[in-house]
């Protein structure tokens, strides 16, 4: 999954959902724990995986809840908006929760950690480089190596529902970015602002 496209569908998806601050905070705390359980498969690339885990008690925590009935009812919700799948295991086992992205394009594939040899089901996208952009997310504006692996939003699939930029050429992108040489943060923001450029263009 790609961090930023996500969170930028999130907002746009409120604006026809509204959730209260603490069910927007709760899904905030999932986004974070599932990029953080990110995987390093053998290939060296980075993905998300599909399920995950987050004890009730650190849910608690971060969103000042006392007691894992009120962490079950908030998940109900997240459940019943379409925005998470939970499966519960028996007895004290904590369950494993599911997002559901809102990039429709992702798709699914089994990868075999090379540390355990367990294989784990995660996210990937149809363009080779997209595996790069589920790693842990760092800062991918201001710093440069965060940048070009974790995020180039510039090369997300364009998706109107969500309201994203339009794209341009790839031709238009290599002009813009043989003005940044060596410099992928300059060369993002030219290509991001030529983005919006675009659209103004459209619309009028």
């Amino acid at each position: 999954m790609n961090y930023l496209t996500e969170l930028l569908a999130f907002y746009k998806w409120l604006e026809t959902h509204p959730l209260s601050p603490l069910l927007q905070a709760y899904w905030h705390l999932l986004m974070y724990t599932n990029n953080k359980a990110a995987i390093q498969a053998g290939d060296g690339l980075w993905y998300w995986p599909i399920r995950f885990k987050i004890a009730n008690a650190r849910v608690c925590a971060a969103l000042a809840l006392e007691n894992r009935f009120q962490v079950a009812r908030a998940r109900a919700h997240l459940v019943r908006h379409g925005r998470l799948h939970y499966h519960p295991h028996g007895g004290n086992k904590a369950g494993e929760y599911e997002l559901i992205p809102f990039d429709t394009e992702l798709s699914t594939l089994w990868i075999t950690r090379p540390e355990s040899g367990k294989r784990t089901q995660v996210w990937t996208q149809p363009r080779t480089q997209s595996a790069r952009t589920g790693a842990p997310l760092i800062n991918p504006v201001n710093n440069k190596h965060a940048s070009r692996l974790y995020s180039n939003q510039e090369d997300a699939p364009f998706m109107p529902q969500f309201n994203l930029l339009p794209q341009i050429t790839e031709e238009e992108k290599a002009a813009i970015r043989a003005k940044y040489p060596g410099d992928d943060v300059a060369a993002f923001n030219a290509i991001w602002a030529a983005r919006e450029e675009k659209q103004k263009g459209e619309k009028t």
